[in-house]
């Protein structure tokens, strides 16, 4: 058994339905390409997280999808999302590590 999460908690419906279609479409085109033999929708989710599947729907994240704020693991920043990108390079990893030991 898995817990369900809202992937589009509000979207306004109206005749012909486009919006939804398209969503749908897209999840399955994802369902068809990346899931292995009998391998369920929620399945792939879990597999390869709810980040993926938004990106794949190209929805954005919103605050009633969190279930709990703080351990929702799958809300991700890239890098070129960042304004002036990660405050780690991969050159300053030595210099970032000498700081911050554990």
């Amino acid at each position: 058994a898995q817990k369900s999460l809202p992937a589009i908690p509000f979207m306004k419906m109206e005749e012909p339905y486009d919006d939804l279609k398209e969503v749908i479409e897209n999840i399955w085109d994802w369902w068809m390409e990346e899931a292995k033999n009998r391998e369920r929708l929620g399945e792939l989710m879990k597999r390869q997280g709810f980040q993926k599947l938004l990106e794949v729907t190209g929805l954005k994240a919103l605050a009633q999808q969190v279930e709990e704020p703080r351990h929702n693991p799958y809300i991700f920043w890239k890098q070129d999302e960042v304004p002036g990108g990660w405050p780690v390079n991969k050159g300053d990893m030595q210099d970032f590590r000498k700081r911050h030991q554990r």
